[in-house]
């Protein structure tokens, strides 16, 4: 027990000694903490109130502005009313509901609209609503006659009292003044009157009236403020909102917004300038202005830290200084001892090989024995190189790394270790270091090591590694080299992505793979649209560029796991394993997406798309060999259908393709057979339905199917670039069928004939038609690609010249339906034209086709161009057509198409011949 209590009392002793020395800063502090924890408090609570006054000011402001836009809005909706009534002087019942109710739907915060000429209301709108104040003056009561003397004495709109409505709501009336009269007077009419919705005007100004609305009526509700109050939200609190109408001084109201006390108490004021009138809006913050500041909890709580922070370091740093000052002197005491130590262990260690050092971490001072003088070099000294000494031998170029870990030894208390090169007059001398870190007396520490020469070692060390470098050299250059070979053998030099060998070796690798191992393949095979245009036009240095860009969407949008080649030219190949449902349409939908985005090069904006045919292999017993045909195939489809988009190979697409190409073939052998002829179909005078010309249709005597219309064979035609030969052989046809029937006495006045833009712009049409046999007049040429005509491609314009100068018609076909422009036919001058049986057929019970058909009738007639009418399927139309100022008419109504010998048959027998 006596013990313990000498333990007590020896314990408090030293607490006692702790605490003496902080005792007097420690008040000190305490007195500076209250003071100025009591200035910032009370500043604390001035900037809040400040910030409650600003909030309020900002937020009425806004509600200010929201109600002044709102009436302006709702006011000058109005004003078309009464500037039609100013011009009229009066208006009609029927106009004044028109009017009325197409002003309401537009504007719903209007919901009454009167006429009051004289001052008495005479009309109103909702009638049935509000029929009972028809008759009413307004100069009945003094709301409603200040307001309009004050709108006829300034001649504008004024804002009157609150009103309530038949359905319980309220809103508030509005003059506006009319003066009419005649021209130069103005003569006072009356007035529009209208009441504009209570809600309408307090909309956007985000006002919660009472208690229940809202989470700004909660707070309103938690801090004891009744029904009836408006409040909105500010910024920081709600607001407690009042507004009165100051219009007239000498009699304000009470507030018709909010309660009027809140005018009573400490209050921000804001004035609402309206149409005749002032409105003042108060504003309290919920609470009051002189309410605790939210952080008062806070602020105590930060001055009791900031307390704690002080004193405890104050009381811990004065006491531990005592507490120093005892033990400075026991850790003299046993730095002497250490010192001894030391001197011993270096005399032990002069007669070795080793160098032995010491550095004081707290001065700096190192410490030498002869052989470390001699290692370096140096002739021996007193055993304390300067701090800098020793680095005048050491090579410069390990200075820094000797230095370094030196640093990290002291700063981690790790373990000594290091190389460095030492020059000396016979050469370099390599040395190695070892050290710890060692504490002494009086927690001295220091870094004590040895030090020997590694020269010879490090020169063998050295002979191998340079050995070593050279193989591992020459073993780098011959795989980088065969790296290099192998991937120029299977990539694309100007994208970097795989080529056909690539594509070649990754099919090879599926087609070989175990059936176990089998998975769905597809392959989607890619044409990049008008690159050709672009190489041509900008040269190949743009096509380069085109194609980096191209390849860089590819590997974008590609899966990490899908081979991305190119095989040539602008076609690309993207290989998919096993894709998803869905996979392959939304990667093409992607690429499509990415290809139509323009591309800049060097200032040229260059756009370009894709077309995709997509091939799909399942299962083991998959074709992997005809994986890219059948691709080709679709992208073949996808080109015929309008490029930039994609499509999937099907069984069926391959037969489509098969029998067009079957049927290519048969176009080609028909041409060289003579299988295409010419079927004509009469046009006859709209007057007088005499025969005046025959339009020449090709046909094609199949030898197995008969007779074809263009439908089943003009597409494929255009793919062989065989148009312009067929145009050819009509023509020439239709002439001998001329010459024939010319000789059997039977006249045809005219012969149109197809002439596709093909064979408008090829430079060899003037050569060819020369020595036909024709009068002028008696040949036309149908043009039915109008889109052509638009341009101003020099071999066409010489073409219609030349063929103008032989005597030969132009037509424009389809006329109405294209992109034909009034200065194509102002350039063209053409003989006719052809309206097309789109706008025909409907005309018979359509006004808007028949004004369509009339309006292209006077556009011909204008320019002296004769109108053909193709399509009239009835005699109705026939009669129509005529009655508009059609001049020539062609259709089922009167012949279908027919060979040349019924043609000539029907015409001797059933038609009228022009004279």
């Amino acid at each position: 027990m006596a013990g313990m209590g000498n333990n007590v009392r020896a314990k408090a002793a030293t607490i006692g000694r702790f605490c003496r020395s902080s005792l007097v800063p420690s008040l000190l502090a305490l007195i500076a903490l209250l003071s100025a924890g009591y200035v910032y408090e009370t500043q604390n609570s001035a900037n809040f109130r400040q910030a409650l006054k600003s909030d309020a000011e900002n937020t009425l402001g806004l509600v200010a502005a929201q109600i002044q836009a709102n009436i302006e809005s709702n006011t000058a909706a109005l004003s078309g009313l009464t500037n039609d009534i100013a011009l009229d002087g009066d208006m009609s019942p029927s106009r004044f509901q028109a009017i009325a109710t197409r002003i309401m739907e537009r504007n719903p915060g209007i919901r009454r609209i009167g006429l009051a000429p004289g001052g008495v209301i005479s009309r109103v709108m909702p009638s049935r609503e509000h029929e009972r104040i028809v008759g009413t003056r307004l100069d009945t009561f003094y709301s409603q006659r200040t307001a309009a003397r004050r709108a006829q004495a300034r001649g504008r709109a004024a804002l009157g009292s609150r009103i309530m409505l038949p359905d319980g709501s309220a809103g508030f009336d509005v003059y506006l003044p009319v003066f009419s009269g005649p021209s130069g007077s103005s003569a006072f009419w009356g007035f529009v009157e209208a009441v504009i919705d209570e809600n309408a005007i307090h909309l956007g100004a985000h006002l919660t009236t009472g208690i229940e609305r809202g989470a700004a009526a909660g707070t309103v509700a938690n801090r004891g403020i009744g029904s009836g109050s408006a409040v909105v939200a500010g910024r920081s609190t709600p607001i407690l909102l009042a507004i009165r109408d100051i219009s007239d001084p000498a009699n304000i109201g009470d507030a018709f917004v909010g309660r009027n006390a809140t005018f009573q108490t400490e209050h921000v004021l804001q004035e609402v300038a309206l149409p005749g009138g002032t409105w003042q809006i108060a504003g309290v913050p919920v609470g009051g202005f002189d309410q605790a500041p939210d952080n008062e909890a806070e602020i105590a709580l930060i001055l009791f830290g900031c307390a704690v922070a002080v004193l405890v370091p104050i009381v811990l740093t004065f006491g531990m200084m005592g507490e120093r000052r005892r033990a400075v002197a026991a850790l003299d005491c046993r730095n002497r001892e250490f010192l001894a130590m030391s001197h011993r262990l270096n005399l032990a260690l002069e007669c070795s090989r080793f160098g032995v050092w010491e550095i004081d971490l707290f001065t700096g001072a190192r410490s030498w024995d002869d052989r470390m003088y001699h290692l370096h070099g140096l002739p021996a000294g007193n055993g304390t190189p300067g701090a800098d000494g020793w680095k005048t031998h050491v090579h410069p170029d390990d200075l820094p790394q000797a230095e370094k870990a030196l640093n990290e030894t002291v700063l981690y208390l790790e373990r000594y270790q290091t190389d460095y090169r030492v020059v000396v007059p016979t050469g370099i001398r390599h040395i190695r270091h070892i050290g710890a870190i060692n504490t002494g007396a009086g927690h001295r520490q220091t870094v004590t090591g040895i030090s020997w020469d590694i020269t010879e070692d490090v020169r063998l060390t050295e002979a191998l590694r340079e050995a070593k470098a050279l193989a591992e050299a020459r073993t780098a250059e011959l795989a980088t080299a065969k790296d290099r070979i192998e991937h120029n053998a299977l990539h694309d030099p100007l994208t970097g992505l795989g080529n056909r060998r690539m594509l070649d070796a990754a099919l090879t690798t599926l087609l070989n793979r175990d059936p176990g191992e089998a998975t769905d393949v597809a392959l989607l095979h890619l044409d990049l649209d008008r690159f050709k245009q672009i190489n041509d036009t900008l040269g190949h240095a743009a096509g380069d560029a085109m194609l980096m860009h191209a390849s860089k969407v590819l590997k974008t949008e590609a899966g990490a796991d899908d081979l991305v080649a190119r095989i040539g030219g602008d076609e690309f190949i993207v290989l998919v394993t096993d894709p998803r449902p869905g996979q392959l349409e939304a990667l093409s939908d992607r690429i499509i997406a990415q290809m139509r985005q323009p591309v800049d090069y060097q200032g040229f904006v260059c756009r370009f798309g894709v077309s995709i045919g997509i091939a799909v292999s399942r299962g083991a017993d998959a074709d992997l060999r005809r994986l890219l045909v059948n691709a080709d195939i679709a992208l073949y489809r996808a080109k015929e259908k309008g490029r930039n988009r994609f499509e999937f190979f099907s069984e069926a697409l391959q037969s489509e393709i098969v029998n067009s190409k079957r049927i290519a073939d048969e176009i080609l052998e028909g041409i060289e057979k003579g299988e295409f002829t010419a079927w004509y179909q009469p046009q006859f005078t709209a007057e007088t339905l005499e025969l005046c010309g025959v339009e020449a249709l090709i046909r094609w005597n199949h030898p197995r199917e008969g007779v074809l219309t263009p439908d089943r064979f003009l597409s494929i035609a255009e793919d062989l670039n065989v148009v312009a030969t067929l145009d050819k052989i009509v023509m020439e046809r239709a002439l001998t069928d001329m010459m024939l029937w010319t000789a059997a006495g039977i006249t045809v006045p005219r012969i149109s004939v197809n002439v596709s833009a093909r064979r408008l712009s090829d430079e060899t049409l003037l050569a060819s038609l020369t020595g036909l046999a024709f009068r002028p007049g008696q040949l036309c040429f149908e043009l039915v690609e109008a889109i052509f005509l638009d341009g101003d491609d020099a071999i066409i314009t010489a073409n219609l010249a030349g063929i103008a100068a032989l005597g030969i018609d132009v037509e424009l076909d389809d006329f109405g339906t294209g992109h034909t422009s009034i200065v194509s036919l102002l350039k063209i001058r053409p003989k006719r034209l052809k309206i097309d049986r789109q706008l025909v057929s409907p005309i018979i019970g359509s006004p808007r086709e028949q004004a369509l058909v009339r309006a292209i009738i006077d556009i011909g007639r204008s320019l002296g161009i004769g109108i053909v009418a193709e399509g009239v399927e009835t005699l109705a139309h026939a009669e129509m057509l005529a009655v508009l100022g059609c001049d020539i008419l062609q259709g089922y109504a009167f012949s279908k198409p027919v060979p040349a010998d019924a043609l000539a048959r029907a015409a001797a027998t059933q038609w009228q011949l022009a004279s």
